[in-house]
């Protein structure tokens, strides 16, 4: 789209505008304020050759984005139409604020069109980096790239890295899947639930409670309350909280005889919330009375309250 000038003060304005040799953002700043849209215009294709040529000052495209919110539509398109031939344009931190708000529904279907497009491929392109850093030898610069992955919604990359030999990785794995609650989550979730480590298999089980104990899940963590860890079956107790009663109550009935005593409070905690209305549970709570640990009973005694 272009605009031509229609007055002899917009061109005298323009012809200027055209004869900076190099500008920077700030040689451009008055024309792109400048009263007049045919002025505002032209400075947005100026950006645009700029950029084209390798020569786009610092911050061009973050300019060029928020000018997505002139007030003119005819500036905005014009601004769409550079942008659309910028598809490898460098937008930092503020020009992807631009264009999240470009995507509001009150915004004109051109600019939401032009916006959507252009952080779908800095999504993209930035997914394929941070999936190259799950390569990378240090574990901790593949936890930065797992982390990174969640802030982009990228479920399959982060669920390929549950296989990670670094435990640190897997955890972040575990807690990220758990953010993402996508259906790539499942599959790396169950291989989690079974990782040889213990700290691992926490973290896969606190993920699941964070998901609501999905069915397909519910097994794992009902086997884990029979681990060697005590710590894992605490949180296997906890977790089971969020599945159906029809699974959780036996086994948690079985915690309550546990040989530790936070497993066992773990399991008053969750078989609390069926006291009232599942006679199983009122009788398993009812003879976990007599249990050795003052601070089971004390918290039996609670949740028959």
């Amino acid at each position: 789209m272009t605009l031509t000038p229609t007055g002899p003060g917009l061109l005298a304005r323009v012809l200027e505008l055209h004869r900076i040799d190099r500008p920077t953002l700030a040689d451009l700043d008055p024309y792109l304020r400048d009263p007049e849209p045919e002025v505002r215009a032209a400075a947005a294709f100026a950006l645009g050759r700029l950029l084209r040529d390798g020569d786009g000052p610092r911050g061009a495209a973050d300019t060029l984005a928020w000018t997505l919110a002139d007030p003119d539509e005819r500036v905005r398109a014009a601004a769409a139409d550079v942008l659309d031939d910028l598809p490898e344009a460098v937008l930092g931190t503020d020009g992807v604020e631009a264009l999240l708000l470009a995507t509001a529904p009150d915004r004109d279907s051109r600019v939401r069109s032009t916006a959507a497009h252009l952080l779908e491929a800095l999504v993209r392109a930035a997914t394929e980096l941070y999936a190259q850093g799950l390569q990378e030898d240090e574990p901790h610069i593949r936890v930065q790239a797992v982390l990174g992955l969640v802030a982009l919604h990228a479920a399959d990359e982060v669920a390929e890295a549950a296989d990670d030999p670094a435990r640190e990785v897997r955890v972040a794995v575990a807690e990220g899947l758990a953010r993402l609650a996508a259906a790539p989550s499942l599959p790396a979730l169950d291989h989690l639930l079974s990782d040889h480590d213990p700290v691992v298999r926490m973290a896969a089980i606190d993920a699941v409670a964070e998901l609501g104990a999905p069915e397909p899940l519910v097994g794992r963590v009902v086997t884990a309350t029979a681990h060697a860890s005590w710590q894992v079956r605490r949180r296997a107790a906890i977790a089971l909280a969020f599945a159906e009663p029809d699974v959780a109550v036996q086994p948690l009935v079985r915690a309550l005889r546990d040989r530790i005593v936070d497993v066992r409070r773990a399991a008053v905690q969750s078989l609390e919330q069926w006291a009232p209305t599942n006679p199983e549970v009122l009788t398993a709570l009812t003879e976990a009375l007599a249990d050795p640990d003052p601070g089971v009973r004390t918290q039996v005694r609670w949740a028959l309250s």
